[in-house]
């Protein structure tokens, strides 16, 4: 089949086309990405189309895919004003009509021409941190802020009933958690995975229950694919990833179909256990200087936000990195491993191993 043409009348009059290109497509084939060339300001624009599958039985798969697109469409349009202009992510455009479901974003390659690739330095993770801080923070407990609307909020796939509307966010966010990926569950060997299977349900639970208290807006899908930087991220200088220019290192994140709510160290955990260099987590004391740096910076950003509630001190974050490890491990256990997989192994058996001796921290 050939790709989908840009639906050209969705185009707002002050914007004429002058040619167009296909640079990807989305995943499992549900829809187009394109580049438009235009004659006006800006010169190029990003038109995210979605063309899914006819399928007569709908898997919970497909439908999740689906509800994706309708989550980061109604994110752009929400929810992204309110992020500080360090937390950059892609000015969203007007459509004439929404017919296929259609986001016209801003081209980030004119501002971060560098896509993330291979695995990240310290420099360079660092600035992807920093990014994640401002968001998290810009978010911290939103769904329970006094005098705000009330977050609309998504359901999984499997209690979303067709008619009901896809208007908010994900109910939890992040493509992984456990209540959509029962069968990858089911799919773990058993025998294997003993030491884990106990906890399962657990550190689910627990998850749930802090959300509540310390809750924020996940990106969702931090990886590599999904981050590009305004100068070459490699290109090492005395040890810092640094531009000819020697320009500060700044970064944009794209791909918010799975905004949700969580805790933030669910995010954190699977940009670290799959998009960074391995010697940055060698030791117990450098991951946890890592995770000190961003909690500072996220600090700083909530404090910007209207919230109450008990302080979310270091030591509480830390118990939250914990089950985000065990969980993540689980994910992996019933889909395959990749990254980072052997550090996320060793300290998630270390984890549960201090539970089994020590107790569940948030039992």
């Amino acid at each position: 089949m050939p790709p989908a043409r840009p639906n050209l009348p969705l185009l707002p009059h002050e914007h004429k086309l002058t040619s167009s290109q296909q640079i990807a497509s989305l995943w499992s084939n549900y829809g187009y990405i394109h580049r438009l060339h235009l004659s006006s300001e800006p010169h190029t624009l990003i038109l995210k189309s979605i063309h899914p599958p006819a399928l007569s039985h709908p898997d919970e798969s497909h439908l999740r895919k689906l509800l994706s697109y309708d989550v980061e469409r109604w994110f752009y349009r929400h929810l992204c004003a309110t992020l500080p202009p360090s937390v950059k992510i892609a000015k969203e455009y007007p459509l004439q009509s929404d017919a296929e479901h259609s986001l016209l974003l801003e081209d980030l390659s004119t501002e971060f021409p560098h896509p993330a690739s291979g695995s990240l330095d310290k420099g360079a993770t660092a600035c992807v941190l920093n990014w994640l801080a401002g968001f998290h923070g810009a978010f911290f407990r939103v769904h329970t802020r006094e005098g705000a609307e009330k977050l609309p909020l998504v359901p999984p796939p499997t209690r979303w009933s067709e008619g009901s509307g896809a208007a908010g966010v994900w109910e939890r966010g992040t493509y992984w958690y456990l209540d959509t990926r029962r069968e990858e569950l089911e799919q773990t060997d058993a025998d294997e995975h003993s030491w884990l299977m106990p906890w399962v349900e657990k550190v689910n639970d627990a998850i749930n229950r802090e959300i509540q208290v310390y809750g924020s807006l996940m990106h969702g899908d931090v990886k590599g694919a999904n981050i590009v930087f305004n100068s070459a991220p490699y290109a090492r200088r005395g040890g810092k990833a640094q531009s000819s220019a020697d320009i500060p290192l700044r970064c944009a994140l794209y791909d918010l179909q799975y905004v949700g709510l969580g805790l933030p160290t669910l995010d954190l955990v699977y940009f670290l256990g799959t998009s960074v260099e391995s010697k940055l987590l060698r030791s117990l004391a450098e991951e946890r200087e890592l995770l000190q740096e961003y909690f500072a910076a996220f600090q700083e950003a909530a404090a910007q936000a209207p919230t109450s509630g008990p302080e979310y001190t270091f030591e509480k974050f830390w118990t939250h990195w914990e089950l985000a490890i065990v969980d993540w491990y689980r994910f992996m256990a019933g889909w395959g491993f990749w990254g980072n997989d052997r550090w996320i192994e060793r300290r998630a058996k270390a984890i549960v191993e201090s539970w089994n001796s020590s107790g569940f921290p948030l039992a």
